[in-house]
């Protein structure tokens, strides 16, 4: 039988793509491959990180250090794709350690054998050769695993009974035993390299015998094929696919848009909030559009010919899958995995922390990105969805959450001081934002990206139309690089020089994707390259290579200039996104030119228009600020006059059906359009630098700020309202009054306290410090909150401007996404202003309108390891009407007034 196979897979081998026979890793990229997967020993991770120039080559290395305790086992696994467990099949790694003993091996599973109680799909590890040269590079490597995979499935048969299923095992990992004794232990990893893959999704359309059978007739019948639905999982087996493989399946939250709209803007799927009826899923049958829903309570027989469309149940929907809810997600799943047959789907849900233990629970699991309010950097974006990533590993599939307008209670507060005040309500959206965080969202290969959205895009709005056709040219974006970008590997970018941009690069194929996105943003807002050069240092091997642009979807080749110091490539006046192909292959530039041609004219349509809304929006919005006599500042008139030049220019191009120069065109006009409305927002905040939450400005609807521009002085406000916002006096810290919570008690040490020193002003302030208890630093965002600190309320009447301040000064919080976040209760945690790196007192100011009469309490929330003062907290309502009159001038004297001195004391 072992013969057949050989030969089988052999023939199979030559029949499989080029670049599907090999996976080379220089583990020189961010971030770390390798993960802590089991362990007899309680080994615990110290460090993880790379080592610049460490490797066996010279360059960059993975370093992990263990700590362990007595015992044979601490497995580091790299997931690969699922493949044949052949003797063909190989693999080596560059390993350097203190101590001998490290050991490679293949991670074998079988996916129909789910023991109790995790029931994950069993595993053997199948090891090869070991390390003996301490202190020094050696290669190990192994092959030949037929025969110790053969006497490892008899003892799991034996060990799990005679009905055990262990057909179509599958290799899912390489793994390292890094344990070489007690204590602690530092292993370099560089140049892992796979030979003699054979995918198991290839071998699933093949008769292919199996060499794990272990000669019992069930098995000899059962193991002349491959089960398709196990060849497809890319990792853990005994789960079903939630999104297909080869894709990025985009996504969009449904508010009740036809499904065959939703499918003209590039959409595959929709997440409902609600389970699907007859009417929505034949829709769904006939428009080919997937549905990613909340189950049923129970079965509905007459619905049971419908469920194709249905790829995945989604659980958690409109409630915080936190640490508290996994037992109840839990029973969830349960229920939903004993539904009969035809109603069985894997299970998807969006948890925001405990994602190890939500792991046994879901197929699929969706990261959203930090709300870009926040601030934060395209560095720590990146860094917060690839932790998750490293926390997921292979367990589960990955889809990245983007959202695809303002947050909604931003949106309602525009709307609502629009409504106070006579204003128009809101047009704009800076979709410019939610573009740069679906790129970015890349840098860890999801399976699926899914759009939030909480509005209808098919309202008829301005601002929903504007979205409907940002989201239509974001998605042939990502249609566009599918090919090359679906499954793909990230590996080191490239280094960047002149215009601030972030670089991704991934790897798939012999074709490298380099992903540019601006750096130069605040909170929503984006400035693209305008006039300034982006250079991208190129390595030797690099510039060697052929290179394309594909940012107007064309495939425009680009050569290198080669200078004194090395290859670069420039870009002048490089869009918001950029994106740039290399392969050492000059045909896969027909490749690329074939894909792009595909979504160029709809694309060219969508970004024309965009563009063209953005410069008349932005000149209408300085003319009112002009006619307002709002600000200093002379309206940038000149810049709005070009780009409504250059988008006039388009047109006929357009119409013409040139793409390329279309796109050009527009994204030069949005270029300036952009730089515009940066500076509007300046002269409509007169609050800035200080961390400021104003809705109008946060939405992105200057004529709404236009109008309520009075409010940001300081006449008109009333009284400080909140008694006890001085914390003057430890007994302002009682429970009666400033109320606190704590999470996270098993993992970090955390206390408030009144502290008599240091205060802003007064005898006094507020101190919280937490700290991390584990060598582990605690996680920032949501994950990481340790301490909740809620003041007392104050009671507003209904449709009343507040304006909220406090005097706040941070210590640590040195990690992405941490710090102080100080929001409200009208505004909630989206509208929250995000404090770090402030060592000095540092005002903060949210602005927020009342929607009816209404509690207002301020909040203060501590994200990972830190410590804050808080001091001065002061809550104020608009009452103009109620500012004190001037003084009443005295009646004029008859005396003879002699100088401007005694005019002055009178």
């Amino acid at each position: 039988m072992l013969r057949g196979l050989v030969f089988a897979v052999a023939g199979l081998a030559l029949s499989v793509p080029r670049g599907h026979a090999q996976l080379y890793d220089s583990l020189d990229a961010y971030p770390p491959r390798w993960q802590l997967d089991t362990s007899d020993c309680d080994a615990r991770i110290l460090t993880h990180k790379h080592l610049a120039d460490g490797g066996i080559d010279g360059r960059a290395c993975e370093v992990v250090t263990i700590n362990a305790t007595h015992g044979t086992e601490a497995v580091l696994a790299y997931p690969i794709e699922p493949i044949v467990p052949i003797d063909g099949l190989t693999a080596n790694v560059a390993v350097m350690s203190a101590r001998p003993g490290a050991r490679i091996g293949f991670r074998v599973r079988f996916p129909y054998l789910r023991p109790e109680p995790s029931r994950r799909p069993a595993s053997v590890i199948v090891y090869g050769a070991s390390y003996n040269d301490s202190g020094q590079f050696a290669r190990i490597g192994i092959g030949m695993i037929e025969r110790p995979l053969r006497l490892k499935t008899m003892a799991l048969r034996g060990e799990h009974g005679a009905d055990a299923n262990l057909k179509d095992p599958y290799v899912d990992a390489v793994v390292v035993n890094a344990y070489s004794g007690v204590g602690v232990t530092a292993l370099r990893l560089d140049e892992l390299r796979v030979d003699g893959i054979v995918s198991v999704t290839d071998v699933s359309r093949a008769t292919v015998p199996h060499p794990a059978s272990s000669g019992h007739d069930d098995d000899r019948t059962a193991a002349s094929r491959v089960d398709p639905q196990a060849a497809s999982i890319p990792a853990d087996a005994s789960r079903m696919n939630v999104f297909p493989n080869g894709k990025v399946t985009r996504i969009l939250q449904h508010n009740g848009e036809p499904l065959a709209w939703v499918r003209s803007l590039g959409f595959d799927a929709v997440q409902l909030s609600s389970p699907p009826d007859a009417l929505l899923l034949n829709e769904a049958i006939q428009t080919r559009v997937a549905i990613y829903a909340p189950a049923p309570s129970a079965p509905d027989p007459a619905l049971q010919s419908l469920l194709q469309p249905v790829a995945a149940w989604y659980i958690g929907h409109n409630e915080a899958l936190d640490s508290t809810r996994v037992d109840a997600a839990d029973l969830t799943a349960r229920r939903l995995r004993a539904f009969p047959g035809p109603w069985q789907r894997p299970i998807l849900g969006a948890p925001s922390e405990s994602y190890r233990r939500y792991m046994t629970i879901m197929d699929a699991m969706v990261q959203d990105m930090p709300i870009r309010a926040r601030g934060l950097t395209a560095e720590e974006e990146v860094a917060e969805i690839t932790r998750f990533a490293r926390r997921v590993g292979d367990r589960a599939q990955m889809a990245a959450g983007v959202m695809s307008m303002p947050p909604e209670r931003t949106l309602q507060q525009t709307q609502a001081i629009a409504d106070s005040i006579g204003a128009p309500q809101p047009t704009g959206f800076r979709w410019h934002s939610m573009w740069l965080q679906a790129m970015r969202s890349l840098e860890i290969a999801p399976h699926a990206i899914l759009f939030r959205s909480t509005h209808s895009l098919a309202s008829g709005t301005e601002l929903d139309t504007q979205r409907s056709m940002a989201l239509s040219y974001v998605n042939r974006m990502i249609a566009m690089l599918e090919p090359w970008i679906a499954g793909a590997t990230p590996v080191t970018p490239l280094r960047v020089t002149g215009a601030p941009y972030y670089c991704t690069r991934l790897a798939k194929d012999d074709v490298d994707v380099v992903l540019l996105t601006s750096k130069a943003s605040r909170g929503s807002e984006v400035l693209a390259g305008d006039g300034q050069t982006l250079e991208l240092i190129l390595s030797p091997t690099d510039s060697k290579k052929t290179i394309w642009r594909l940012t107007n979807f064309t495939a425009q080749r680009l050569a290198a200039d080669v200078t004194a110091t090395g290859a670069r490539l420039s870009i002048v006046s490089p869009d918001a996104a950029e994106i740039i192909v290399i392969s050492s292959d000059p045909s896969v530039g027909g490749a690329l030119s074939q894909s792009a041609a595909r979504f160029a004219r709809q694309a060219a349509l969508d970004r024309w228009q965009l563009a063209g809304d953005l410069v008349r929006q932005t000149r209408n919005q300085w003319q009112t600020v002009s006619a307002s006599r709002v600000g200093n500042r002379t309206a940038p008139m000149d810049l709005i006059g070009v780009a409504g030049r250059t988008l006039a220019e388009a047109e006929p191009l357009y119409r013409a059906g040139d793409s390329d120069a279309t796109l050009r065109m527009a994204r030069r006009a949005d270029a300036w359009a952009l730089r515009s409305e940066w500076q509007l927002a300046e002269t409509l905040m007169p609050d800035w630098p200080r961390p400021t939450s104003c809705p109008p400005i946060d939405c992105g609807a200057a004529e709404v700020q236009t109008m309520w521009y009075p409010l940001t002085q300081d006449r008109g406000w009333s009284r400080n309202f909140m008694t006890a916002g001085a914390l003057d006096t430890a007994e302002s810290l009682n429970e009666e009054r400033w109320k606190f919570g704590k999470r996270l008690e098993g993992r970090a040490k955390s206390e408030v306290v009144f502290a008599s020193r240091g205060s802003y002003a007064g005898p006094g302030a507020l101190l919280a410090r937490a700290t991390a208890i584990a060598d582990d630093p605690l996680p920032g965002g949501y994950e990481g909150t340790v301490i909740q600190i809620r003041s007392p309320a104050v009671r507003v009447p209904a449709h009343t401007a507040v304006r909220i301040d406090a005097l706040v000064r941070t210590i640590g919080f040195g990690r992405p996404h941490q710090g102080v976040l100080v929001y409200d209760s009208i505004g909630g945690q989206e509208m929250g202003v995000l404090v770090r790196g402030r060592s000095a007192w540092t005002p903060v100011r949210l602005y927020r309108q009342t929607l009816e009469e209404t509690e207002v309490s301020v909040m203060f929330e501590l994200m990972g390891d830190g410590e804050v003062m808080i001091d001065e907290v002061t809550l104020r309502i608009w009452e103009p009407e109620k500012e004190p009159p001037p003084k009443a001038f005295r009646p004029l004297s008859t005396a003879v007034v002699d100088d401007d001195e005694s005019l002055e004391s009178r």
